[in-house]
């Protein structure tokens, strides 16, 4: 897998992460929404980090940041790009070829780093457990990282098929 199809990969993961959140969302309603995640959150966290403050007390209940929306965006983008490069990294270390279950089951994995390293930095406990919606939010990472898993097999194996021919790109 080259780097620039890892890049790809990653960022079309990433938009389908996005989509099954969105879907969920409108489907599931509150079940399946938190005012305790969002882009702008994680803009305000890396905006905080940018100044050398790693940890907050309750982030959500901080001031805005000018900017946090687009700087989660962005965040969020480079994170799924550089988990979609660990996934390839591992895969040809373990001499395997990147499969549709070892990637879902890799990004069902990679919910861990919100719930024990994203969560407890902005407040809210390891699994979010001070939020006071510590299920809902475990719901979230669970299924929006075993998306984006699913993302990667999915993409990965649509590229492989495309560089071979056997489905046109266009």
């Amino acid at each position: 897998m080259r780097i620039g199809q890892g890049v790809a990969v990653g960022v079309l993961a990433t938009l389908s992460m996005d989509v099954v959140f969105l879907a969920a969302s409108k489907i599931g309603g509150e079940g399946f929404t938190s005012d305790r995640v969002g882009l702008e959150l994680v803009g305000r966290s890396a905006a905080g980090l940018m100044r050398g403050r790693l940890t907050h007390s309750d982030i959500a209940a901080e001031a805005e940041v000018r900017g946090e929306t687009a700087m989660g965006l962005a965040v969020h983008y480079l994170t799924g790009i550089g988990l979609t490069e660990l996934y390839y990294v591992l895969t040809r270390a373990a001499d395997r070829r990147p499969r549709m279950l070892s990637a879902t089951a890799f990004g069902a994995a990679t919910a861990v780093l919100p719930l024990l390293i994203m969560y407890p930095s902005w407040g809210i406990g390891p699994f979010g457990r001070d939020s006071g919606e510590c299920a809902r939010l475990l719901r979230l990472m669970l299924l929006g990282h075993t998306a984006f898993g699913t993302g990667i097999g999915l993409w990965t194996t649509l590229g492989r098929l495309v560089q071979k021919g056997e489905v046109s790109a266009a």
